[in-house]
Order: C-alpha cells, then sequence, then structure tokens
C-alpha cells in the first residue's frame, strides 16, 4: 500500500481527520503520518491543484483555493456568502472572542443583537449553550468545518474595511 496515497485518500474521504485517527488507521506511527501530510501540504500548494490541504483545528481536510471561490459558488453554496455586514460583524465576534453571552455581544455592537442571533441560528452558523440562566453563543462546528476561517476573515475585513470612510 502506498502510504501518501492513502492518507490522500483518508483526508478526501473524510469532514476532515486528525493526524491520531490517520495513524490508528493506517497502523502507523505518528511521525510518519505527519511527514506525508507535510509533504501533500507542500504539493498542494503547487497552482496545478485547485485545492489545499490544510490542519484546522488539529483535523487535515482539503479546502479550495480562494482564487476558484467564484466558481465553486456555482455549484456549492458556502453559508457565509450572503451575509449581511450586521450578521457579518457578530460572526467576527464570535470567530474572534466568542462563545459570548448576548449581553456581551450587544456591549461590543452597542445595540441589541437578538434578531442578528436568531437570524445566524436559523442559517446555522451560530448555535447557543445554556449557561446558568443565560445562553453562550458561538459559530456551530458545522459551520466552521465547511468555512476557510482565514478566507472568511479576509472577506470580512475587506467588507467591513471598505465603510470605514463613509459617514
Amino acid at each position: 500500500m502506498n502510504l501518501k496515497a492513502a492518507v490522500e485518500a483518508l483526508v478526501f474521504a473524510s469532514n476532515g481527520i486528525t493526524l491520531e485517527k490517520l495513524s490508528r488507521i493506517l497502523e502507523r506511527e505518528e511521525r510518519d503520518v505527519q511527514k506525508v501530510l507535510e509533504e501533500l501540504e507542500k504539493e498542494y500548494e503547487s497552482p496545478m491543484h485547485g485545492v489545499v490541504l490544510k490542519n484546522v483545528g488539529g483535523k487535515y481536510r482539503f479546502y479550495t483555493k480562494p482564487e476558484y471561490a467564484t466558481l465553486i459558488s456555482k455549484v456549492s453554496r458556502r453559508k457565509y456568502r450572503n451575509l449581511t455586514e450586521v450578521q457579518m460583524e457578530v460572526v467576527a465576534l464570535l470567530l474572534l472572542s466568542g462563545p459570548l453571552s448576548k449581553n456581551e455581544i450587544d456591549s461590543f455592537r452597542g445595540k441589541d443583537s437578538s434578531a442578528v442571533l436568531s437570524a445566524l441560528q436559523k442559517m446555522g452558523i451560530v448555535r447557543r449553550k445554556r449557561a446558568g440562566k443565560s445562553y453562550l453563543y458561538q459559530l456551530s462546528p458545522s459551520f466552521i468545518e465547511s468555512t476557510m476561517l482565514d478566507e472568511m476573515m479576509r472577506e470580512i475585513s475587506e467588507k467591513l474595511g471598505s465603510n470605514s470612510g463613509e459617514s
């Protein structure tokens, strides 16, 4: 069995997989699998590939390169593409500081966030967890897994930055 091909196949077939799980499935030392993952990461950086291999939250997964996002949006709709600026503001806040209570979010924004949080929950982007008598809001695991966070942060900063000069 070709170890490199096996690692590539497992990462491709999974929705994100840890080094530990890869090693266990392949019955190989973690350092050997890590070396193969590093080789694959370098290979997929090449302009010959439309995807990259990334480790996000301890899980390896293939993601579409940002330059192909427009093409991919024609076949796969990413949840955050149609977010309003207010929704993006709350998502960015949760990404950078979360989980947060509604009061903390309201305090950061200087206004009530009930409608925004409700809409983001319906979209599956945000979830809430009971914490005592109130709730903590955080980005949903499915949203985090399906999103290249660095690409999303770039888009958020571009969109929010483009309005910084407006009064």
